[in-house]
């Protein structure tokens, strides 16, 4: 019998988002192979907790790529991806790099929002910085 799992995301305009999370295959009845086995169970987890945190934070920098102040997107200066320590363990999520938009005289040139909001400390050059200097964000 081969198992297929999916995550559905609803998302709040009622679409729906499938991903397959975890295919495997079981083999006959016997108490070895009964159920999930610890390595399926972890990497089930794994895959859902990835899934659960892409959604999350594109979501997030969706809502948050136009300017509070005059609409317009952010111009993008890197699109790069960064480690977050979770309880379930380390997940890449989405951390780009923005451009300060030109209707804001003040404040850093470029901002990193999701490790804005993960962590909530920038340097005063806009870069994100954990404690102990390392350029990474991690969930607390």
């Amino acid at each position: 019998m081969n198992v297929r799992l999916e995550l559905i995301c609803v998302k709040e305009d009622g679409t729906e988002e499938r991903r397959e999370v975890l295919t495997f295959a079981k083999e006959q009845l016997a108490m070895e192979t009964l159920g999930l086995t610890v390595a399926e169970g972890k990497a089930l987890l794994s895959a859902v907790q990835t899934c659960v945190v892409e959604a999350q934070t594109t979501t997030y920098l969706v809502e948050r790529r136009a300017c509070a102040a005059c609409g317009k997107p952010h111009r993008s200066k890197e699109p790069r991806r960064s480690t977050v320590r979770t309880v379930f363990g380390p997940v890449t999520a989405p951390n780009p790099r923005w451009h300060r938009c030109a209707c804001q005289e003040s404040g850093p040139l470029t901002v990193r929002p999701t490790a804005q909001r993960l962590i909530g400390h920038t340097s005063p050059d806009g870069e994100h910085q954990r404690p102990g200097g390392a350029a990474d964000f991690a969930a607390i």
